[in-house]
């Protein structure tokens, strides 16, 4: 019996001891391409887009790996494996999984907690993807149904099987270097492994501010009504027109891990709030969006630390 044909056979099995859980509205039948047009079962947005955003239900057909080439957020799973991937019970809160695939075949896995970035292979005969992480791990997904905003997949986890539903807006960036989920953007978060001199800790800031600001462009360009600050690692403090510093004393754990060391964490927090302190960032005087706002001053204080 070949590969492929056991995976199948032994989600089968998953699957029916799974019917607790909801399916998608449309079972895949692994060609080259999927059909946009029936995609009606959930509100989208169809007007006002911003234009660096496209809908994908705007195309008539759309190959399999654009279709899936999206920032896509786990909404179930099966009973057996629910509390393994949603929720953290060292810290005993609930975790945010994402799946973020792109068209050059680059990926990001959870970008709200123990985030991996990697490639995505898609063996269009068997349904199988394939993800190869930079820290050397893998895992490997079979595609079960699909649609545009929805997937159904078997999590292939070390000799066990998850069954595991996806959702997602069917909107992305025309160019993706500007989307918060593109691998690239977020290596920054990455610590390490040696001490870094202050010119690399600057670009290292650099690149934290210009994250949050794509990540706050981002939610304004969706149309977003609320944004969830869950998981993701930061020194900031929010305000409606304003941008302040969190106390050291309860700085974020997870932005200092970003660093080599503690004391780095530190001298990179004293540089930031030094630049915030001189108070040389101009704010639009009749704002729109505080959303939007914030993203274009958070570009003014990425600027500041340009190499």
């Amino acid at each position: 019996m070949n590969k492929p044909l056991l995976y199948y056979l032994c989600c089968l099995t998953v699957f029916s001891a799974c019917g607790n859980m909801g399916s998608s509205s449309r079972i895949a039948s692994h060609d080259d391409s999927i059909t946009t047009q029936s995609e009606t079962s959930a509100k989208v947005i169809t007007s006002d887009l911003d234009t660096s955003l496209v809908a994908l239900r705007t195309f008539q057909t759309l190959s399999l790996e654009d279709a899936i080439s999206q920032v896509w957020e786990f909404e179930d799973a099966d009973k057996a494996h629910w509390n393994k991937i949603f929720w953290d019970s060292v810290n005993d809160i609930r975790q945010y999984p994402e799946l973020a695939l792109f068209p050059d075949h680059s990926a990001l896995l959870n970008l709200r907690w123990e985030i991996k970035m990697g490639t995505w292979t898609l063996d269009k005969e068997n349904g199988e993807m394939s993800l190869l992480w930079k820290d050397g791990s893998a895992d490997l997904f079979i595609v079960r149904q699909r649609a545009l905003r929805q997937m159904e997949l078997a999590w292939h986890r070390g000799g066990d099987l998850a069954l595991v539903r996806l959702k997602s807006d069917a909107i992305v960036h025309r160019r993706p270097v500007e989307d918060p989920y593109y691998p690239s953007n977020n290596q920054w978060r990455i610590r390490p492994k040696v001490k870094e001199t202050r010119e690399q800790l600057r670009l290292r800031i650099r690149d934290c501010v210009r994250w949050y600001a794509l990540f706050f462009m981002d939610n304004h360009n969706r149309q977003q009504k609320e944004i969830s600050f869950s998981g993701l690692p930061s020194c900031f403090e929010w305000y409606n027109g304003g941008i302040g510093m969190q106390s050291k004393s309860s700085l974020d754990k997870k932005w200092i891990a970003c660093f080599y060391s503690d004391d780095q964490a530190y001298m990179a927090y004293d540089m930031i709030a030094a630049e915030l302190g001189k108070h040389e960032l101009k704010w639009p005087e009749h704002p729109t969006s505080w959303v939007k706002q914030t993203g274009e001053v958070l570009q003014q204080l990425a600027g500041k630390f340009r190499d």
